[in-house]
């Protein structure tokens, strides 16, 4: 398999990862009674948009990322609401954390279970193991090379699962120890996330490097 095709294959399965999570989200909220507003996949440009059920979809080409909002528009000057202050604290937790269980189940499937379970349990230390990294990064376009995709895939879904449940501001798992502050976040979880996201660029950074150079290699 040719380099450009590696890449397109971990663009795909990256991209999948992300959707995966973004319509869990959509669904788990819709079903609790928060419809979502907008469902961004990716991150980047716009390349394409549209309504669909009245909810505004677009898609952007750089993985990654994704996001549902549940913002109301303002209107005549009041202030935006977050229809998701209208649920429950339990339920608003139910919309953070469920979405995602579904990434580890389709790890189990892709995997097993018992090993879907030790790489969503190892992907809380992934952040911290900066010396394990360039292995990893090697075993994982290795999987692609040889077409093993859904493993690759199940790979994925079981760490970003991790990563994201991560007790971090801007993570799932951050915004679940928020929810006592969901109504108006304290000044101190702003200086968190910012410290958060100084800390993620470098790591993110450092991921992409290590991807181009086993892939020019």
């Amino acid at each position: 398999m040719d380099r450009l095709t590696q890449l397109f294959w971990l663009w795909m399965l990256f991209f999948a990862v992300t959707v995966l999570w973004a319509l869990a989200q959509a669904a788990v909220a819709s079903t609790l009674g928060a419809r979502p507003v907008a469902v961004v996949l990716g991150f980047g440009p716009t390349l394409f948009s549209g309504r669909l059920g009245g909810i505004l979809c677009a898609f952007r080409p750089i993985p990654g990322a994704s996001s549902v909002s549940f913002s109301e528009p303002a209107q005549d000057g009041a202030p935006a609401q977050d229809r998701l202050l209208a649920l429950s604290p339990a339920q608003h937790a139910a919309v953070i954390l469920l979405p995602w269980a579904f990434p580890v189940a389709i790890a189990m499937v892709c995997l097993g279970p018992s090993q879907a379970l030790h790489h969503f349990v190892s992907g809380f230390t992934l952040p911290f193991e900066l010396s394990l990294l360039p292995g990893r990064v090697e075993r994982l376009l290795a999987l692609i090379q040889h077409g093993e995709f859904l493993r690759a895939w199940g790979l994925m879904n079981a760490k970003m699962a991790a990563l994201n449940l991560l007790p971090l501001p801007a993570l799932a798992g951050g915004t679940f120890l928020l929810l006592p502050w969901r109504k108006g976040y304290p000044v101190w979880a702003g200086l968190l996330g910012m410290l958060g996201l100084l800390a993620a660029v470098p790591w993110a950074l450092y991921v992409l490097y290590l991807v181009i150079k086993t892939l020019v290699a």
